[in-house]
This record gives C-alpha cells, sequence and structure tokens, in this order.
C-alpha cells in the first residue's frame, strides 16, 4: 500500500514545505484521522525536507489526499502555485 505524508502533498502542490505550515496542516490531518479510525497514522522514518537527517512523520494511506489537500487549502488560504519556471506540468 501506498503511504504518503503531508510533506509528500505539498511538494505535489508545488508548495514549499515550510515547517509552520506543515506542522498545522499535520495536526489538522492527524484530527480527522483519529475521528475517522479512532487511532493515530502509523509513522515511518523518512528524510527531513530540508534533506538533513531524517525524522519519524505520520504516513497516511493514498485515499487520505483529499483530506491533506483540504488542510493545505485552508491553511495556506487556496494561494495559487506561480507558474513554473522549468516547463514541468503544474
Amino acid at each position: 500500500m501506498t503511504r504518503i505524508t503531508v510533506i509528500d502533498v505539498f511538494k505535489a502542490k508545488g508548495l514549499e514545505p515550510e515547517p509552520k505550515l506543515t506542522w498545522a496542516v499535520g495536526a489538522a490531518v492527524r484530527d480527522r484521522f483519529v475521528d475517522r479510525y479512532g487511532r493515530l497514522p502509523a509513522k515511518e522514518l523518512r528524510a527531513k525536507a530540508s534533506g538533513r537527517g531524517s525524522h519519524c512523520f505520520a504516513v497516511y494511506p493514498e485515499a487520505f489526499r483529499g483530506v491533506i489537500e483540504d488542510a493545505i487549502n485552508v491553511v495556506t488560504k487556496g494561494a495559487p502555485r506561480g507558474p513554473d519556471l522549468f516547463g514541468g506540468a503544474l
């Protein structure tokens, strides 16, 4: 089963995963997960977004992506992404 993190979804949306934002989104998503499943999400040791070191991140089923995206939109106020300057798809 593919598992995703809040950081994964930030990056997929083309947003910088700043700690202040990721912590707020992570708390909201964790609470939704607990409300739905009655337990905390699983955790995995993964590389930090900074690329230096590792950290134990909450991981969610791919089906939870919409919940994470909704939380990101609330925290970032639905901030539009800028144009992709390197030719990739937005």
